[in-house]
Parts: C-alpha cells; structure tokens; sequence
C-alpha cells in the first residue's frame, strides 16, 4: 500500500454526509473504509498533533472498535466532519502538512460533549513515542527520509512532513538544532 501523501488538500462534507477528498491537481475521491492508503496516514498524524480530538473521535465510535478497519475510518471520517466541512478554496492541509480547520455551524454547538475537543482542536507541543523514534532516527543514526521511510514503512513525503511537524513541536528550525535538542533533553546520548 502507497500511502496518499498529506499535503494540499481540501475536504468538504457531500449532501449526503461523506467526506470528499480532493487532492489539489490529484484526484477526488468519497472517504470510504477501503481507502486505507489515506486513513493510515491521516490516523498518525491526528494520534501524534492533536491526541485529545484522535480520543474523543475513539470515544464518540467507541461500539466500532472490535473492527479496526472500520473503527479507524469511522475516526478519521469524524474528525474531518468536525474540522472540514466545507469546500471553501482553501486548503485544509497545506503543502507544508499544517491544517486549517474551518469554523463547523454544528446544530450541537452548545451540547456535545466533545465541543472543544473535536471540533477545533489544540495542537500538541508534547512528542508522542513515534516523534522521540523518528528524532532518534533523524539525530542519533543520521538517516535521511528515504532510508528512513524504508526502515519505517512510510512514504518519503510523510516522514518530511512529519520532520516539520516536529520542528513546529519543538521549536528548533533547523536539522542542527533539532539533533541539538535530542541531547539537551536526553533522548540520545
């Protein structure tokens, strides 16, 4: 499986209550189960940025979860219905991997107890055991993404975007001070 690499693109929410997936100057397609080469990336990276809407989501499917196939696509469907639900031209994940979430007019605005959470999410600064394993990999072994892709089983693209996502976490700009940062908070030694 090819993962579908999450950049430049805008979801909006069809009459009928899909989620569709354009993939800027790619493809369109409806968010269905069978899209794994989507919910898997898009699961990782909801689980590492925003742990708290990836919880409610699980807690909100939570009768699904003894299919893990539909429970994963059943989260993932739900925090984009959440967070994207308009087609409004401008990207919900931009080239650079960063969501935009747009303002959702919820009937349940006022009384769902995932307001907050789900919706409109907070960004987590804390590393998840994944960031700490690709820092160690980027700082400690001195991998470049192809080689770490292949070890990971991810696409180039992802581990990229994930390298920003973790410059953002941390604060640190460059390789250099990322490698930096490993040592100064004991991830390597």
């Amino acid at each position: 499986m090819r993962e579908i690499e999450l950049i430049n693109i805008e979801f909006y929410q069809e009459p009928k209550g899909g989620i569709m997936v354009q993939l800027q100057d790619r493809e369109l397609f409806l968010l269905e189960e069978s899209r794994r080469e989507f919910i898997v990336p898009m699961k990782q990276m909801i689980q590492n940025d925003y742990p708290d809407a990836w919880r409610a989501c699980e807690d909100w499917n939570k009768p699904y979860r003894h299919n893990i196939l539909k429970y994963d696509f059943l989260n993932v469907r739900r925090f984009c219905k959440c967070n994207f639900p308009k087609f409004d031209g401008i990207l919900d994940i931009d080239a650079a991997g960063c969501m935009h979430f747009e303002f959702t007019d919820c009937p349940m605005r006022g009384e769902c107890k995932y307001e907050n959470l789900l919706c409109s999410p907070v960004f987590s600064h804390t590393l998840t055991k994944s960031d700490v394993q690709l820092l160690k990999l980027i700082a400690a072994e001195q991998l470049t993404a192809e080689e770490i892709a292949l070890q990971l089983g991810r696409s180039v693209s992802t581990i990229n975007n994930r390298r920003k996502v973790l410059q953002k976490k941390t604060s640190c700009n460059t390789i250099s001070k990322l490698v930096a940062y490993c040592y100064t908070h004991r991830l390597i030694e």
